[in-house]
């Protein structure tokens, strides 16, 4: 399906305890925060938040773009934000939900930012979207260090976007299979393939609906060791098949389930869909995917590292599970 929503971000808050408990509580949370500050060697910061919008340094360049979930006040100077080359906004009745404005002239063809050895193409998009979403940096990683526990791993890689994860799995020594209905982000996917240097690397590119490929790959007997998904709110396919998450993810990941070896490696699952949670994603992998006490199984918020404040931003959810076993 092709991505059609802005898709934003949602809170939780952790309940009260009794004393000892919250004691437990916070240090758990403590640890989490630490774990969504990105890695040093990432060309993307998130420099403030505050007033529904959030400042980002992608590489050279400074951009401006909406966070509705940022309530609270930003904490860096005026000045700081009116180095922003770009800023996009939200307007009621836009089909596209907004548009970009250009205070000076970034490249018309986009430029590139790094994740470790990883080269990814960063270009503003009419939906706001600038071809990468930085809150999966610690799933890339995830992702690379199960490839590497298990070798040989046949990974596939629905609603694939501009290949961000394709690129973790390739990179780490998987079998990629990218699938994603819009041909531009596929086309774009390629290019950070080509950018990063894994040109070598054994990944096929399709085109397609994702509820019609998965239905073509059963009958043809083809399984994967691992699923990675990040299915759209809303979207339309490759021949303008529509897509609504809350109607047809048990379908898709029921048809999922048929496409999954009998020993899989690991699954990730992750959402930016208004009023989901980590848990709802969680319980689709129980319900569908996996038995409970088959291996480890980890739900919680996407988040980034406010370094203006010191604060998380919220930015979806994700449940993602790995085996028990390892290795073959």
């Amino acid at each position: 399906m092709i991505r059609n929503d802005p898709g934003e971000e949602r809170q939780n808050s952790i309940p009260a305890a009794e004393s000892n408990q919250t004691m437990n509580l916070s240090s758990q949370h403590l640890k989490r925060s630490s774990a969504s500050r990105l890695p040093k060697n990432f060309d993307y910061r998130l420099l403030d938040t505050g007033n529904f919008s959030k400042l980002e340094q992608l590489g050279p360049h400074r951009v401006i773009r909406p966070a509705p979930q940022a309530i609270w006040p930003n904490r860096l100077a005026e000045e700081e934000w009116q180095q922003a080359e770009a800023e996009y906004q939200y307007f009621k009745g836009k089909p596209s939900g907004g548009k970009w404005s250009f205070y000076t002239n970034l490249p018309s063809m986009g430029w590139t930012i790094r994740f470790a050895d990883l080269v990814f193409k960063i270009n503003p998009t009419g939906f706001g979207h600038i071809g990468l979403f930085p809150e999966q940096a610690s799933n890339w990683l995830w992702i690379q260090e199960r490839i590497r526990q298990n070798r040989d791993v046949n990974v596939l890689n629905i609603f694939g976007y501009t290949g961000a994860s394709t690129l973790a799995a390739a990179s780490a020594g998987a079998r990629v299979t990218h699938v994603d209905a819009s041909r531009p982000s596929v086309t774009w996917a390629r290019r950070n393939l080509e950018l990063s240097g894994l040109n070598d690397r054994p990944v096929r590119w399709i085109v397609d609906d994702v509820l019609k490929f998965l239905k073509r790959e059963h009958r043809r007997g083809t399984c994967y060791d691992a699923i990675v998904m990040d299915p759209p709110t809303f979207g339309r396919g490759a021949k303008n098949e529509v897509w609504k998450i809350e109607k047809d993810l048990p379908e898709l990941m029921t048809l999922c389930r048929a496409v999954l070896s009998a020993k899989p490696r690991f699954l990730l699952i992750s959402t930016h869909t208004p009023g989901f949670s980590a848990l709802t994603l969680e319980n689709m992998l129980l319900t569908y995917l996996v038995e409970p006490g088959t291996g480890s199984l980890e739900s919680d918020e996407m988040r980034i590292h406010d370094t203006g404040s010191g604060l998380n931003l919220p930015s979806g959810f994700y449940s993602r599970w790995q085996c028990k076993h390892r290795g073959k």
